[in-house]
């Protein structure tokens, strides 16, 4: 254990532009995350328009993911990633200044559409590290991410307490910092689609069903850490708790969800196994379900941490999936952020309608109910899922044996 965490340490300093450009981004989404609904709960939007704005964000940025895949091909990597950042500095300035509805709507399309520029590309390149280094790029850009975004909440909670609307602005300057770093990020394995690998990664092919599943599982994670987002903290609002509270709940759901990916970075165990695809939804309803009942700060902070580990989990599997074993990984990175993101489409309004129709424990509980669901039909896909996995590898060994022997 001491030699796996030494390695996935050392490992690190090879990897630090992808820890830095994933971080700062990151941060920059916690600060928004807690900044920009409590502005639109301090105007006094509903549960119905945070939701559907948060619906609007989502379809957006999917739709933008899904045609990433043919710009892509066209377009360096780390030209997109810096237009994306330069947007962002202006819409960030512009969402904290606006308090008109519409206008307040438009902004977060826009800055949905930038955003859907940088994560893709980051990933791809990812996708064509050699697969030795594959697991530890995944874990470096994971475990970084979801660092950074538990930090972005505590500041953007503390900041927002301190002085209203602040957390804004302070997203634009991290955004800044991060449009100034990107021109000189020099990555292993090329930044632009001109700039392929030198030696292209070997294509292992994976049973469809552990591709399926991943997907599965990162929809219903995703979903479950949507909904919070988009609509809790009209609930946060409505048991007396502060900004600064409303912060710290989603601090701890994102250490938990650093604390998991950055376990599956340092042990390889969980790869091609059917328990932890299952796992991930049940965290993550046993934490939907706290959130529906839940009466103090303690049992708030532990449905969080559950959906933390659902979260961690769940992204990091459906990750691996997509840009291992699949030959078109570009194509794929873009189709997975259009699928993590497709959940606020629906969840987002969905569960602000479901808080407006009964009450504001509602849509958790459903969250909680999709995710149950979710964890059984994985467990009938994967059924047979692993065992097909040690025949394939039996396969290719004994296709290399008899190439050897020739």
């Amino acid at each position: 254990m001491r030699d796996a965490a030494r390695r996935a340490l050392s490992g690190l300093a090879g990897r630090h532009w992808i820890v830095t450009l994933a971080a700062l981004e990151s941060f920059r989404a916690g600060l928004l995350i807690v900044g920009l609904p409590v502005k639109l709960n301090r105007l006094g939007w509903t549960d119905i328009e945070l939701g559907l704005f948060a619906g609007l964000g989502a379809a957006v940025y999917a739709l933008s993911c899904v045609l990433y895949g043919r710009v892509v091909h066209r377009a360096p990597l780390r030209l997109l990633m810096n237009v994306s950042a330069w947007l962002c500095v202006g819409l960030s300035v512009a969402l904290a200044m606006v308090d008109s509805k519409a206008a307040l709507f438009v902004l977060g399309a826009v800055h949905a559409l930038a955003i859907s520029f940088f994560w893709p590309s980051l990933m791809a390149w990812i996708g064509e590290s050699h697969d030795d280094h594959l697991v530890g790029d995944m874990a470096a850009f994971n475990g970084s991410w979801t660092l950074a975004v538990t930090l972005g909440f505590l500041a953007g909670g503390q900041i927002e307490q301190a002085r209203p609307g602040l957390a804004l602005y302070a997203v634009a300057g991290v955004v800044l910092v991060l449009a100034l770093l990107i021109p000189f990020a020099h990555i292993r394995g090329g930044m632009g689609s001109r700039e392929a690998a030198a030696v292209p990664p070997e294509a292992v092919i994976l049973p469809r069903r552990f591709l399926a599943a991943g997907w599965v599982a990162a929809f219903l994670v995703t979903l479950s850490a949507a909904v919070p987002e988009a609509i809790f903290v009209k609930l946060n609002a409505d048991l007396g708790y502060s900004a600064s509270d409303y912060g710290l709940f989603f601090t701890v759901r994102g250490a938990v969800q650093a604390a998991v990916v950055l376990g599956l970075g340092v042990f390889r165990g969980w790869r091609y196994r059917r328990w932890p695809l299952v796992a991930c939804l049940v965290a993550s309803a046993a934490g939907g379900g706290l959130l529906a009942v839940a009466q103090g700060r303690g049992m708030f902070l532990v449905g969080f941490g559950l959906l933390g580990a659902g979260m961690g989990a769940g992204y990091s599997l459906g990750f691996f999936y997509s840009i291992h074993g699949r030959r078109d990984r570009k194509r794929n990175a873009g189709f997975f952020e259009a699928l993590i993101s497709s959940q606020s489409i629906v969840g987002g309004p969905l569960g602000g309608w479901l808080a407006a129709a009964r009450d504001r424990r509602t849509p958790y509980a459903a969250m909680a109910a999709a995710a149950c669901l979710a964890a059984l039909a994985q467990v009938v896909l994967l059924w047979r899922a692993p065992a097909r996995m040690r025949e394939m590898s039996a396969q290719r060994a004994a296709r290399r044996g008899s190439g050897s022997e020739l």
